[in-house]
């Protein structure tokens, strides 16, 4: 029970103290974080596998080791777990988010527990691949494969550094190869994969705002977006049911997030459901967006020439994983009164 306080702490602590992902107190409270939990996760290897004796004194302060273990990995998961959920866009995302909570919350379970070792590695592996893979797209500007394999392996390297440093010969080597080894490289081929078949949420870009409109008019400081929406449809993204005159354009606008000297390009793919041949890509409209305002970067795209029926926009990064996206349906409007539109401010 007071493990499980302790890592609820921790996740009320980082959730309460949360900052931008690009936040440099933020990245070296991490590294902190991760030096110590890496730290007291290899003692407690090697006090299991007695290559480490403690002293009576040591012995008094060990005893608490576990409470400080709980506190990092519920500040940690929780941290990434938010940044996830906010970059995640595609049901296969979420996929991936549901499974990193249930980790996180599978490791308070006695049950869970009773496996050790196993358990906690995973986490450790989780935690150090997550916190490379924000890194260098925050170093670099843009996401995509670069910034991804060189976290990746900068992870890697990390931790085979550590086992080769601390376990590649000794007694144990074939408990170490399967508790420990074994799920790093697990976790690493998890991600592999996860990257190539968009599983994994593109961190650090995230879709604050997105809303259908029938024009986009840029003022100094602000990007208006004109709609039909009635009061009472607070669900829609303006006006997500399009009733359309002729000479009317589909406008999307959008607010997308990302880290300061940040500069990529996202797409906003336009698909149509075809009666027969299903979702249809009709349309790529590319946006370059710049980083470093906290509401986000605004941007929009506009078709002139479509059909009536539904329609899906999505949003993808320049490496082709989904950030965002809105589906509306698009009517023909044969009315002649005078349309009083309403405005969303982004």
């Amino acid at each position: 029970m007071v493990s499980i306080s302790v890592f609820v702490g921790g996740f009320l602590f980082d959730l309460l103290t949360l900052s931008r992902i690009d936040d440099l107190f933020n990245l070296i409270q991490q590294a902190i974080y991760l030096l110590i939990l890496g730290t007291l996760l290899l003692c407690e290897i090697k006090i299991k596998t007695g290559s480490l004796v403690l002293s009576d004194k040591g012995k008094k302060f060990w005893q608490y080791h576990d409470l400080v273990v709980h506190f990092l990995f519920g500040s940690l998961l929780s941290l990434y777990t938010i940044f996830y959920y906010t970059s995640a866009s595609a049901l296969t995302s979420f996929f991936f988010i549901v499974l990193l909570g249930g980790l996180m919350l599978a490791n308070e379970f006695p049950q869970i527990q009773r496996l050790g070792m196993p358990v906690r590695v995973t986490l450790f592996s989780i935690c150090v691949l997550s916190y490379f893979s924000f890194f260098y797209p925050i170093l670099l500007g843009h996401v995509g494969w670069i910034p991804f394999w060189l976290g990746f392996l900068s992870s890697l390297g990390t931790l085979i550094g550590i086992w080769r440093l601390n376990f590649k010969v000794g007694p144990y080597q074939e408990l170490l190869k399967k508790h420990v080894l074994a799920p790093i490289l697990g976790v690493h081929l998890f991600f592999l994969i996860g990257y190539y078949f968009s599983l994994i949420p593109p961190v650090p870009v995230a879709v604050k705002k997105i809303g259908v409109y029938y024009d986009v008019v840029k003022t100094e400081d602000h990007y208006n977006g004109k709609h039909l929406k009635p009061f009472w449809k607070i669900w829609d993204k303006g006006s997500q049911e399009f009733l359309s005159r002729p000479g009317d354009k589909v406008f999307v606008l959008i607010s997308i997030f990302s880290p300061s000297n940040f500069r990529d390009r996202v797409n906003l793919l336009w698909y149509y459901d075809d009666a027969k041949l299903g979702w249809k890509l009709e349309d790529t409209i590319p946006l370059t967006i710049l980083g470093g305002r906290e509401a986000g970067f605004r941007g929009f795209g506009s078709k002139q020439f479509y059909h009536e029926g539904a329609w899906r926009v999505i949003v993808e990064t320049s490496d082709g994983r989904e950030v965002g996206r809105i589906n509306l349906t698009i009517k023909h409007d044969d009315s002649t009164l005078v349309r009083e539109f309403k405005t969303d401010t982004f």
